[in-house]
C-alpha cells in the first residue's frame, strides 16, 4: 500500500472511529434523523450546515418554471455571475468542443482547458463529456428533473477537490414525488421552432420511494440565411469589413463568393433524458440511496463545402516534376495559382454531427451511529461517449490531384506524395461543366470521425457529526476519504491528405488513465449564538489529493459569519483551490501525446497570434538567422523563412492553482418582511492556467521563452526529430529550418479577477395580489491577465473576443418583476449586458499593443437588453387531473437584434458575438404543465 493510499485509508478509520466514540455516548436517533438522512448542502461536507462565509445563489423550482427552460444551459442564462446570460443556449459554450460540450463557467475564470468552475448532480461528481476536451456538461439532467440549482461563487476544493477555483454549480433532484407530471412544450421563432415534452412518476411509501421521469427535447438549426444581419460575409453596410472569400469560381481574376448561406448559426439538436431514483429505509438506522441517469444528445449543423487553392498547368505549359497538364486549363494558364469555393458546384450537403450518451449510477449507503453521528458509503460510476462525424466537405488532396495531378504529405513522419496523368474524367474543370461524376464525387470523399469515451468510478467513505457541545450549539465535524479513477480513449479517423478518404485515411488511437485519493476533514464551530450578538460562527476545511500522473495538492478552506442583529449578517471566506490538468491536456504517454498532438512545418505567419516581433535582448541569435528584418532591439523572420511547429498537451503540466476571498454582507429587515438584499465582494487568482500561448504574449516572459527555438545554420534532422519525438507529423516540413515553435499545453495563464455579486429581492402581498420584484448583477471590476511568472500584466476587462471562450465584459444583470393572484401567475425579467470592446482579430479599430499586449483599440459594442416574459394559468380539480397550468414563455419579447460585431467565424457567428449574444430572437413557447 503506497503512502497516499495508506493516509486515505487511515483517514477513514479516524473518522470511523470518531463516530464510534460518539455513538457510545448517544441516545436514541431523533426524529429528524428519521425524516431523511441525506441533506444535501453545496459547499460543506457536514450535513445540515449551511455554507459558512459564502454567498449561495438558488433558482427554486418556481424559479425553473417561470422560464420555459427545455435544458439546464438554459437555466444557468438566469444568473449572471454564470457566463452566457445573453447567450443562445443551444450548442457547444465555453469549451471549444466538436462533440457540443456546454461547459459553465462562473465569473469567466477561465474556459475549455482552463476551465475553473465545478459541476456537481446531487453533491456528486457527473462524467467528464468531449473529445479533445474533458468537461462536465449538466444538459445530462432535464429541468423536469430538479428541484434547484445552487451556485456557490467561492473557492471550494477543500471540500470537493479539483475544479472549484471560480466556484461550484450544483444540480438537486426533486424527492418525494407523489402520484404523475406531464409537461409539453411548443416554441417557435423566425426560422426556428422546439419541442419539449416530458413525463415524471413517483411514489412515496412509508420505508422509502421512487420517482422515474424521462424528457424529451427538439430544437432545430437555425439558418445564417434566415437572418439578415448575419447572411451575408460583407458587412460594409453595418461599418465592418467585407469579409467574403476569394477562393471562387471565377478563378483566373479572383472574385468574391459568399458561402455563409451554406452554413447554420446554431446546429440543430435532440436530446433524451432519463432519470431515476430510489430511497429506502432498512430498519430505524440504514438509508440507501441510488439514482440513475441516461442522456443522448445529437446536434448536426450545416456547413460551408470549403475551399482550396492550387497551382494550374494549362495546354501548352510545362508543369513542375510531378504535375500534370488539366485538359480543362485555358492555353495561357502556365503555373497559375487558382482560388476556388466548393458550394457553387455541389450546393449544401456538408455536416458535423456532434453526439454524446451518458450513464451515471450513484449509489449511497447512510448509517446512523447515533443521534448525532451517521457514516456515509457510496460510489459513482458514469461513462459518457461522444463522437464528431465531418461529411461532405471539400478534400484539399483529391482537388490538387484533380487540378494539376499532384498531392505529398507526411505519413508517420516520411514526405509521401501521390501523382497521376490527367485526363478528362479525373480532372477538375474550374471554367466549365466538364467535371466527371466520379471526380465530383472524390472531391467530398472526406469524411471525418473523432471518437471518444471517459469514464469515471468514484468511491468515497465519510464520518460526521457533533464533535463537542458548546454554548452556542454543538460543533460539527466530516471527516473523509475518497478513490476516483479516471480513462479516457480517442480514436480518431481523418484523411492523409493523399486521396480520398474513404481510401487514404488514418486512425489514431490515445488512452488516458488516472487515478486519485483524497482526504479531507471540515470543522464547524458556532462560537456565538443568541448573546450580545445574534450569530458569530467559523468553519474550517481542508483537502489533501494525489493525482498519479502530476503530484499532490493540498488546499485549505476558512469561512465565518458575523450577524451582530437579527437581520444583518456579514461573512468572509478565504480558500485555497485547484484544477488539474486534464487529461487532454497534459497526455498519455509521457509525452504529451494527445488527439490534438503533432508537428508540421509551418512560415511566421503560422505562428500562433502571427509573425512575433522578437526581442535582440532576449534571442540573441535572431540576428543572424537568414531573412530577418531588425531594428536596433527587434527582429522579425523572414516571410517565406521554414519552421517547425509542435502542437498538443504537455506531460510536464502541473495543477492550475487558485487563491479567492469573498467578503458579504446579507439584508433581510425584519422591519421589512419579504426583503432580501446580498452584496459580495469577491477576488480570484488563478496561477498557471493551462492554455497554448500565442507567440505574441508568451515570448513577453523570460520563463516562455524556450517555447522559440532558432536555428541560424539551420536545424539538423536530428533536431527536428527531437522537437517531434513520440508525436505523429502532420505536415511536410520544409528546409532549412530556422525556427520552431511550441503551441503545446502550458501552464502560462495568470489572471486576476474581481467584482461585486449584488442581490435584491422583495415579496409582498396586496389586496390585488402578491408582487415579487427582484434584480441581480455581476460587475467585475478587474480582469487582468499575463503569460508566465513575469510577462507583462494587461487588462481585458471591458473586453470580449481576445481570450476565445471566456468574454469579461463588466456588467451583466437581469430584473424582475412577478405578479401572482390565485391561479394568475405573470412574470416580466430585463437581461441587460453591458457595453464592451471587442478585441477580436477582426477587429476594425486595430488593437494597440505595447511589448507585445494590448493596452487599447477595438471596437466598441453596444448593450444588449431584453425582455421575456411569463404568463401562466392553472386550473384546479380536473377530474382525472389534480391540476393543469397553461403557461406561456416569450424570450426576446421586444426581438432584438444583437449588436453588430465585426466577426465573420466560418460556419459560426457572423455580425454578432457567439458568447455574448445569441441570433434567436423572439421564441414563444406555449405549454401545458399537469398533475395526476
Amino acid at each position: 500500500m503506497n503512502m497516499k493510499l495508506r493516509l486515505v485509508a487511515q483517514t477513514s478509520i479516524v473518522a470511523v472511529a470518531l463516530g464510534c466514540a460518539g455513538a457510545a455516548n448517544a441516545r436514541q436517533a431523533s426524529a429528524e434523523a428519521k425524516q431523511d438522512a441525506e441533506i444535501i448542502v453545496t459547499g460543506s461536507s457536514i450535513k445540515g450546515v449551511a455554507p459558512v462565509g459564502s454567498n449561495l445563489v438558488t433558482v427554486t423550482r418556481a424559479d425553473l418554471e417561470s422560464t420555459g427552460a427545455q435544458t439546464v444551459q438554459q437555466v444557468l442564462k438566469t444568473v449572471p455571475s454564470v457566463v452566457g446570460l445573453q447567450s443562445a443556449g443551444q450548442g457547444a459554450f465555453g469549451s471549444a468542443d466538436g462533440s457540443g460540450t456546454n461547459a459553465p463557467t462562473i465569473h469567466g475564470l477561465g474556459a475549455s482547458a482552463s476551465n475553473s468552475t465545478l459541476v456537481l448532480i446531487n453533491g456528486h461528481r457527473l462524467p467528464t463529456s468531449g473529445i479533445n476536451h474533458v468537461l462536465a456538461d449538466p444538459n445530462i439532467l432535464a429541468p423536469m428533473a430538479l428541484e434547484r440549482v445552487e451556485v456557490l461563487a467561492d473557492g471550494a476544493s477543500s471540500v470537493y477537490g479539483s475544479d472549484a477555483v471560480a466556484g461550484v454549480i450544483n444540480f438537486i433532484t426533486r424527492k418525494k414525488i407523489n402520484g404523475f407530471e406531464a409537461n409539453v412544450q411548443k416554441g417557435f421563432a423566425s426560422g426556428y421552432n422546439t419541442l419539449t415534452a416530458g413525463l415524471l412518476w413517483g411514489q412515496t411509501y412509508d420505508t422509502g420511494s421512487v420517482m422515474l421521469s424521462y424528457n424529451y427535447s427538439d430544437r432545430s438549426n437555425l439558418a445564417a440565411s434566415s437572418r439578415s444581419y448575419a447572411s451575408s460575409a460583407d458587412l460594409r453596410s453595418r461599418g465592418g469589413t467585407n469579409f467574403t472569400p476569394t477562393r471562387c469560381n471565377n478563378i483566373v481574376t479572383a472574385t468574391g463568393c459568399d458561402p455563409v448561406k451554406y452554413w447554420d448559426l446554431l446546429p440543430s439538436e435532440k436530446r433524451h433524458n432519463v432519470y431515476a431514483q430510489v430511497t429506502k429505509e432498512v430498519g430505524d438506522k440504514l438509508h440507501l440511496y441510488g439514482d440513475f441517469i441516461f442522456s443522448s444528445r445529437r446536434n448536426v449543423q450545416r456547413v460551408t463545402r470549403g475551399s482550396a487553392s492550387g497551382t494550374v498547368f494549362g495546354t501548352g505549359s510545362t508543369p513542375t516534376t510531378g504535375r500534370s497538364i488539366n485538359p480543362f486549363a485555358p492555353a495561357a494558364t502556365a503555373g497559375t495559382t487558382v482560388n476556388w469555393n466548393a458550394d457553387e458546384m455541389f450546393g449544401p450537403g456538408a455536416s458535423i454531427t456532434g453526439t454524446a450518451e451518458d450513464i451515471s449510477l450513484r449509489f449511497d449507503a447512510i448509517y446512523d451511529l447515533s443521534s448525532k453521528w451517521q457514516v456515509n458509503l457510496g460510489g459513482v460510476y458514469g461513462v459518457d461517449t461522444s463522437t464528431q462525424v465531418n461529411i461532405g466537405q471539400l478534400n484539399a488532396s483529391v482537388f490538387n490531384l484533380a487540378l494539376n495531378g499532384f498531392t505529398s504529405a507526411a505519413i508517420n513522419g516520411v514526405s509521401q506524395s501521390v501523382s497521376q496523368t490527367l485526363t478528362t474524367a479525373n480532372a477538375i474543370d474550374l471554367w466549365g461543366n466538364g467535371t466527371s461524376a466520379a471526380t465530383k464525387a472524390a472531391l467530398v470523399d472526406n469524411r471525418q470521425f473523432q471518437y471518444a469515451r471517459q469514464l469515471l468510478r468514484n468511491g468515497y467513505l465519510k464520518v460526521s457529526g457533533d464533535l463537542f457541545e458548546l454554548p452556542a450549539g454543538p460543533a460539527k465535524i466530516a471527516v473523509g476519504g475518497e478513490l476516483m479513477g479516471y480513462e479516457m480513449d480517442q480514436y480518431n479517423i481523418r484523411a492523409n491528405n493523399l486521396g480520398i478518404a474513404s481510401q487514404s485515411s488514418q486512425a489514431f488511437n490515445t488512452r488516458y488513465i488516472r487515478n486519485v485519493q483524497s482526504a479531507y476533514a471540515e470543522l464547524y464551530v458556532p462560537i456565538l449564538k443568541d448573546s450580545f450578538v445574534k450569530l458569530l460562527d467559523l468553519n474550517i476545511s481542508g483537502r489533501h489529493d494525489h493525482y498519479s500522473d502530476f503530484g499532490s495538492t493540498t488546499n485549505p478552506k476558512l469561512a465565518m459569519n458575523f450577524e451582530p442583529v437579527r437581520g444583518i449578517k456579514f461573512r468572509a471566506n478565504w480558500a485555497k483551490s485547484f484544477v488539474a490538468p486534464a487529461l487532454t491536456s497534459i497526455g498519455s504517454n509521457g509525452t504529451g501525446l494527445t488527439g490534438e498532438s503533432g508537428y508540421s512545418g509551418i512560415i511566421p505567419s503560422g505562428i500562433p497570434g502571427g509573425s512575433p516581433t522578437i526581442s535582440i535582448a532576449n534571442f540573441p541569435l535572431i540576428t543572424s538567422v537568414p531573412g530577418v528584418t531588425c531594428s536596433a532591439t527587434a527582429c522579425t523572420l523572414g516571410a517565406s523563412s521554414n519552421g517547425v511547429l509542435v502542437t498538443g498537451g504537455n506531460a510536464n503540466l502541473k495543477p492550475q492553482k487558485g487563491t479567492a476571498w469573498s467578503l458579504g454582507v446579507d439584508f433581510t429587515p425584519v422591519q421589512v418582511p419579504g426583503l432580501r438584499v446580498s452584496v459580495t465582494y469577491w477576488k480570484n487568482q488563478l496561477r498557471g492556467g493551462i492554455t497554448a500561448p500565442q507567440a505574441p504574449l508568451a515570448l513577453g516572459s523570460a520563463d516562455l521563452s524556450y517555447l522559440l527555438q532558432l536555428y541560424p545554420t539551420g536545424a539538423t534532422s536530428a533536431q527536428i526529430a527531437a522537437l517531434g519525438a513520440g508525436l505523429p507529423q502532420t505536415g511536410v516540413i520544409n528546409s532549412p529550418v530556422y525556427f520552431s515553435y511550441n503551441f503545446q499545453q502550458q501552464n502560462a495563464l495568470n489572471l486576476n479577477v474581481a467584482g461585486l455579486d449584488v442581490a435584491a429581492n422583495y415579496r409582498f402581498d396586496t389586496e390585488l395580489g402578491r408582487f415579487n420584484l427582484g434584480a441581480s448583477f455581476t460587475r467585475k471590476l478587474k480582469f487582468e491577465q499575463f503569460f508566465g511568472t513575469n510577462g507583462t500584466k494587461f487588462s481585458v476587462l471591458g473586453t470580449s473576443g481576445f481570450n476565445t471562450t471566456f468574454p469579461s465584459v463588466k456588467m451583466e444583470g437581469r430584473a424582475n418583476i412577478g405578479y401572482d393572484k390565485g391561479p394568475l401567475n405573470a412574470d416580466i425579467f430585463v437581461n441587460y449586458l453591458g457595453s464592451y470592446k471587442f478585441w477580436g482579430a477582426s477587429v476594425v479599430n486595430p488593437l494597440i499593443r505595447t511589448n507585445g499586449v494590448p493596452t487599447g483599440g477595438g471596437d466598441t459594442v453596444k448593450a444588449f437588453t431584453t425582455v421575456d416574459l411569463h404568463l401562466a394559468y392553472t386550473f384546479k380539480d380536473l377530474g382525472v387531473a389534480k391540476e393543469a397550468q397553461v403557461y406561456v414563455d416569450v424570450s426576446n419579447l421586444l426581438d432584438q437584434a444583437p449588436p453588430f460585431v465585426n466577426t465573420y467565424t466560418v460556419n459560426g457567428a457572423v455580425g454578432y458575438d457567439g458568447l455574448n449574444a445569441n441570433p434567436l430572437g423572439r421564441v414563444i413557447n406555449i405549454g401545458v404543465r399537469s398533475k395526476f
